[in-house]
């Protein structure tokens, strides 16, 4: 059952990230990664990480999409409508998604692909820990405490920029 249900959240979450990019209206593929996030919160819950799919759900689905959809809102996409059906990089796109699918079906036929042994026992160990959300804080504040660290700076760039680049809109206008 829990095989059938793992199936089932990852082919809808791989079906609405395929509508993320087909869809013409910025509103709609919003809301199709809205539901891919979500797809990938209910996978964390089934893979016994509660914490992630929360945080998955409070941080990707309640804030980030919605900052995207306010900046969906404020730009106002009929106004900057692109007369060219596909862009100068589909020439580009189009081999390196043939190469990218030629090369997971070539890794998923030899059936190596994951984490190395080290990494698999040091996973594991971990979830001997009982709690996911302690188990988290150690890896991250341990090993990964400078990467988490630049990920976090990198974010406050991000969003001081673009607050800079709002007000900067704001008084052009």
């Amino acid at each position: 059952m829990e095989l059938l249900f793992f199936f089932l959240f990852a082919t809808v979450a791989v079906l609405a990230a395929v509508m993320v990019v087909t869809v013409r209206n910025p509103v709609h593929s919003v809301l199709a990664l809205i539901l891919c996030f979500f797809q990938v919160a209910c996978l964390f819950v089934l893979l016994r990480s509660p914490f992630l799919g929360i945080a998955q759900l409070f941080i990707y689905v309640g804030a980030i999409m919605i900052f995207f959809l306010f900046a969906v809102f404020l730009l106002d996409i009929k106004r900057t409508i692109h007369q060219e059906r596909y862009s100068r990089w589909a020439s580009f796109a189009l081999p390196a998604g043939i190469i990218m699918l030629v090369e997971i079906v070539l890794l998923l036929g030899r059936g190596k692909f994951g984490a190395p042994v080290q990494e698999q026992e040091a996973v594991a160990s971990l979830l001997n820990l009982g709690k996911s959300t302690e188990a988290i804080g150690a890896v991250l504040f341990t090993k990964y405490l400078y990467p988490f660290e630049i990920i976090s700076v990198v974010l406050l760039v991000a969003f001081v920029g673009a607050v800079v680049l709002t007000v900067k809109s704001k008084q052009e206008d």
